[in-house]
């Protein structure tokens, strides 16, 4: 009977393999239309603005080392002020997904503040410590972790804080004259592939957030030459 036995649970073992593979690579054949038509619309998109593939690796350098192949449809400007991808992270058992835009506001030096929807708090933990606004929605809605406190009151004034409450699902993380926003994909609501939400949002955020930093922020914290 063990003679038996020895023979059957490898054949079973190996028969489970093979089908978890098949199911793979089904699952792999029927998502590459979806993943072809997204990777389309977000060209098309970047392609509006300018934007050509492939950017530097040190276009996203605020986030520190990562690995070039957790980057898909990486688009940057000409002059590497813009940058904007898709973002897969492994994280342990899990992986997580982001898209993310990275750009500079020239002529300021801010210290850290992170700005960060209170959702993510399992995703982004520690830090500097929490600042806390005038405004009872926006503190319900995301998380400020600010390395000085008066410079994040100042950059996050009525009009930036109502661009986020707009902008719902961007966080953002701001040092010296850098500014990486990213949206969780996984969080997001399905939509087709071929409508890349999470890259409009990020380049409407990018829009408003130029346009509406504080003047006193650039005075205050202007960038020294």
């Amino acid at each position: 009977m063990s003679g038996v036995i020895l023979v059957v649970v490898p054949a079973v073992a190996s028969l489970a393999v093979i089908a978890g593979g098949v199911v793979l690579v089904v699952t792999a054949r029927r998502a590459a239309p979806l993943v072809r038509a997204r990777a389309q619309a977000i060209a098309a998109l970047c392609a509006q603005r300018g934007m050509v593939p492939d950017p530097s690796p040190a276009d996203f350098a605020i986030l520190g080392p990562v690995d070039r192949r957790w980057f898909t449809n990486a688009f940057s400007s000409s002059d590497h002020a813009v940058a904007i991808a898709d973002f897969t992270r492994p994280a342990g058992k899990h992986t997580q997904f982001f898209s993310v835009l990275a750009f500079r506001v020239a002529g300021v030096n801010v210290p850290f503040v992170a700005v960060t929807r209170r959702d993510l708090l399992g995703v982004v933990l520690g830090g500097p410590p929490a600042v806390e606004l005038e405004s009872i929605d926006f503190d319900n809605r995301f998380t400020v972790k600010a390395k000085d406190r008066r410079s994040a009151v100042m950059l996050l004034d009525p009009g930036v804080m109502q661009l986020l409450l707009d902008c719902d699902d961007v966080n953002f993380d701001m040092v010296g004259d850098k500014v990486i926003a990213f949206v969780n994909r996984a969080a997001e609501p399905a939509h087709q592939p071929t409508e890349p939400v999470e890259f409009e949002v990020l380049l409407r955020f990018m829009d408003g957030f130029m346009a509406r930093v504080p003047a006193i922020l650039r005075s205050e914290y202007a960038a020294t030459q």
